[in-house]
């Protein structure tokens, strides 16, 4: 027997959304796309020869959105190509270790991409790849004069005498 062709599903909760974030925000390209009534909902998307199935969930898997983790192993000559892509498109990463250090990336439904380097070697990947800017904290607010203080209460005046 030869080898089989596998592909891995995510559940998503939008079909529509998670298609344009893996085309658009990690450069993946659409291989196919299953519509009923005019809406995606079910596709596959590939990246460098991997091909990953994505399937908005239904009544019955509504709960398996998230769910997904895929693990991605890289060979020396992978890496190079992958930290380009990874800077090119400024895509958030985070490092965790999970048996050893892995290079982890989620999708808008929390679903995780899991990759290990080569021999534990994270020296080609380069730390700007895994600490890419963060984006600018929001400004805080001008400061303002403080309100003023209230002011207590008038002691009452006695009645004016009737004259």
């Amino acid at each position: 027997m030869n080898s089989l062709y596998a592909r891995s599903v995510f559940f998503v909760d939008d079909a529509v959304r998670a298609l344009r974030y893996y085309v658009d925000q990690l450069g993946f390209t659409m291989d196919w796309n299953h519509e009923e009534e005019g809406r995606t909902m079910v596709c596959q998307v590939s990246l460098f020869g991997f091909e990953l199935i994505l399937n908005e969930t239904g009544d019955r898997t509504r709960a398996r959105a998230g769910q997904g983790r895929l693990f991605i192993g890289l060979d020396d000559d992978q890496v190079a190509p992958l930290r380009e892509h990874i800077l090119s498109k400024g895509i958030r990463t985070e490092r965790l270790e999970w048996g050893r250090p892995t290079l982890v990336m989620k999708d808008m439904d929390a679903n995780e991409l899991f990759f290990w380097m080569p021999h534990d070697d994270w020296t080609a990947l380069g730390m700007a790849a895994l600490d890419l800017p963060k984006p600018p904290k929001p400004r805080p607010p001008e400061p303002r004069e403080p309100a003023p203080l209230p002011q207590p209460p008038k002691p009452p005046q006695p009645p004016e005498p009737w004259g």
